[in-house]
This record gives structure tokens, C-alpha cells and sequence, in this order.
């Protein structure tokens, strides 16, 4: 499955169809997922498979955050702060910020930037030194 059909149906509970509070959630939740499993495409597609255990999201925090790519770690602190808020909607019950059509835009939107910067970097001109950049840093970490 391409998972930015996760962010396609993220999208369309937030411009279309929401109306209710768990469909805020999933948003914010899709979206999340959306982001954190293009990330491991990408960082597979250039050599780094990611070990599908409890660390695999730190890993693709770590990997883009040492990726030598200003952007790409732009991306990876935001890709953090929506794993927050994921957490938020999916197990913090108590909390309705991420009940709000207006919060969720914000992070199925945000989600949206982060995937098209992550495509565009991944692929880009840049490829090989962000490839070079990580395998340097995993060397230095034994990853």
C-alpha cells in the first residue's frame, strides 16, 4: 500500500466529511502514520532499511535528523512533534485540542508540507550526500 492514501483519507475528514471528534483523531492519526511510513520507504529506497520493532520511530526521527540536510531535519523535528500529537489523538482520550476541525487541518496540512519535502529531498539533487551524511553518522553510532 502507498501510504500517502493514509494522508488521502486524512484529507478528506478534515476538508470534507468531518463533523465529529474521532474523525479529527484519525486525521491527526493518518496523518501521522502517512509521514512515519514514507519515511521508511525513503530511507529504505537509499539503503537504510528500518528494523520493524519499538524503535523503528526514533529511527526515522534519528536517520533524517542526521542526514546532513537542513531540510530533512527541519522534517524530522516535525515529524516528531506530529508523532505528538498522534499520541495525543490516540490515547489521551482527555484532551480535545485534537477534537477540533481547526487543529487537525493544521497537522493533516502540516503532513502535507513534510511528505513533499521529504519526496523532494530523498530524490533530489541531494540524494547522495544525505546517503553519504547517514552512513557517517551510523558508523560513528554503530547503527
Amino acid at each position: 500500500m502507498n501510504p500517502k492514501e493514509f494522508q488521502y483519507l486524512a484529507s478528506g475528514l478534515v476538508e470534507k466529511n468531518g463533523a465529529f471528534p474521532s474523525e479529527y483523531r484519525t486525521a491527526i492519526s493518518r496523518s501521522y502514520y502517512a509521514v512515519y511510513n514514507l519515511g521508511i520507504n525513503l530511507l529504505k529506497e537509499m539503503g537504510f532499511p528500518i528494523p520493524k520493532n519499538s524503535e523503528a520511530h526514533k529511527q526515522v526521527y534519528y536517520h533524517f535528523n542526521n542526514s546532513g540536510d537542513s531540510k530533512l531535519i527541519e522534517v524530522a523535528t516535525k515529524i516528531d512533534d506530529l508523532r505528538t500529537q498522534r499520541n495525543h489523538a490516540d490515547y489521551h482520550l482527555d484532551r480535545n485540542d485534537v477534537e477540533k476541525k481547526h487543529n487537525a487541518k493544521i497537522h493533516v496540512h502540516s503532513a502535507d508540507r513534510l511528505i513533499k519535502t521529504m519526496e523532494k529531498q530523498c530524490t533530489g539533487e541531494n540524494r547522495s550526500q544525505i546517503i553519504k551524511s547517514i552512513k557517517d553518522w551510523r558508523k560513528k553510532t554503530s547503527h
